[in-house]
């Protein structure tokens, strides 16, 4: 008989090994595909993104976190530092291509060394079913995967979270204290890489407190763990605090807000953005506004409010756009722009099959900490786009919860009765997707 409180693991089974290889080396395949892609828009000028953190590893590599930094005030030290380090790293493996390479190849084997220790620790704790479902909803997945090896928020975003994300999702046995200290690490992370995801951090606040109400009477339950997230906020938010001193005076680690206005002027010029390759070059691809003409002046937040049908078809725009996916990669090329594509069905497939998900718990009153935290966590991150151009990767947070929705539905192998109506309605779903996507395309800059 098992200890009672104590989790009995899995039983044996001797293809564990082979379930790790498989998944670890499907991931190595694509890592290597994806650092490839990587590479020829970052050696390019023209992709500002790209361009502006390799130069800022370059500087934060020589001159320390006081760097020359052009976007002070809303833009961290921690994604600079974090690809200096990556170069470094492959500097010292003896990597003598150059640093734009050894970034995209370091990040990906860096991440890949990461992930199979994690399967390998998974494997052994849980069911082939959780395992794959798991993996094919995080580490696996190839929405999610791409950006590692690009230098962008997101790539780092990706590289430092999704490891977390996936113990989180598939390691349920663990005590409240580590899930809890899981998902405010993942929080504090992502904030400290974008500053707009601050809202993940109280939301992660709210999940600890749930999980961890019943464990408040023997502090030692839980005390080590917060002392543990104390610390590492400390460790990763101190530095920024310290930079926004020196530059601007102010203890809030980013005190600028002008990009939030900005941002809501864009949202009314633009449906949405893209950076693509045009003949050779790179260059922004934009889907513009049927109210681009409307004056500066007005093009803030009262618009929505003055116009509420037309914010309202802006708003279900950009939304739209952070969850729904041209092409896999995050820069592509501009011939391949299509009305429909295999990513636009995959992606709007996860999308509708993810909310029918997140929609049928909420009916049921199924919720527990988790499933509303995912819940929340895609709702918040909606919120945080609607009113911004968004690029598709701007909403890959809400992907990823919707990812590991429609991943642990699949593994409970929906009944006939379901897809009977699910089906028919994936399908409109999908028809509707494309019809959109063709309205969007009519309204960018390019000739279809």
């Amino acid at each position: 008989m098992p200890t009672p409180g104590v989790a009995s693991g899995p039983p044996p089974d001797s293809r564990r090994p082979l379930w790790v290889l498989a998944a670890a080396g499907m991931q190595f395949a694509f890592l290597v595909w994806a650092a490839r892609a990587a590479i020829p828009p970052a050696l390019s000028c023209e992709v500002c993104d790209t361009s502006y953190y390799y130069t800022a590893a370059a500087e934060i590599a020589k001159s320390g976190l006081l760097f020359f930094n052009p976007y002070d005030g809303y833009r961290s030290y921690f994604v600079p530092l974090f690809i200096s380090c990556i170069q470094r790293l492959a500097m010292a493996a003896g990597f003598d291509g150059s640093a734009v390479a050894g970034y995209a190849y370091g990040v990906s084997l860096v991440f890949w060394l990461v992930s199979a220790g994690l399967m390998w620790w998974l494997a052994h704790r849980v069911g082939a079913r959780t395992f794959w479902t798991t993996s094919i909803a995080t580490l696996l997945n190839p929405i999610l995967l791409v950006y590692v090896p690009f230098a962008l928020q997101e790539g780092v975003l990706m590289a430092c979270c999704l490891p977390l994300l996936f113990v989180w999702t598939g390691a349920k046995d663990l005590d409240p204290g580590r899930r809890a200290t899981l998902v405010m690490m993942m929080a504090i992370v992502a904030y400290i890489i974008r500053s707009s995801l601050v809202w993940w951090v109280p939301l992660a606040a709210i999940y600890s407190g749930w999980v961890l109400w019943t464990q408040l009477r023997p502090p030692r339950r839980w005390l080590p763990w917060t002392v543990a997230v104390v610390l590492a906020g400390c460790l990763l938010i101190g530095p920024q605090i310290y930079i926004s001193k020196h530059k601007s005076g102010s203890f809030n680690p980013y005190p600028s807000t002008t990009p939030l206005a900005q941002q809501i002027a864009w949202g009314i010029t633009l449906l949405k953005f893209a950076t693509v390759e045009d003949e050779g070059h790179w260059r922004g691809l934009t889907y513009w506004s049927p109210f681009v003409a409307e004056p500066d002046e007005d093009k803030t937040a009262g618009f929505y409010l003055r116009y509420p049908l037309r914010g309202a078809f802006l708003m279900l725009a950009h939304a739209y756009a952070g969850f729904h996916y041209d092409e896999i990669k995050p820069y592509w090329r501009l011939d391949r722009a299509r009305p429909l594509t295999i990513w636009l069905v995959v992606s709007s497939a996860i999308v509708f099959l993810g909310v029918a998900r997140m929609t049928s718990v909420v009916l049921a009153r199924d919720l527990d900490a988790d499933r509303a935290f995912a819940i929340a966590t895609l709702a918040l991150c909606v919120a945080s786009l609607v009113l911004v151009a968004a690029e598709s990767r701007f909403g890959v947070i809400g992907f990823a919860m919707l990812s590991i929705q429609v991943a642990e539905w699949g593994a409970t192998r929906p009944s006939r009765a379901q897809w009977a109506w699910l089906g028919p309605s994936l399908v409109m779903y999908l028809a509707l997707s494309f019809l959109y996507n063709t309205l969007l395309l009519q309204s960018a800059d390019i000739g279809l």
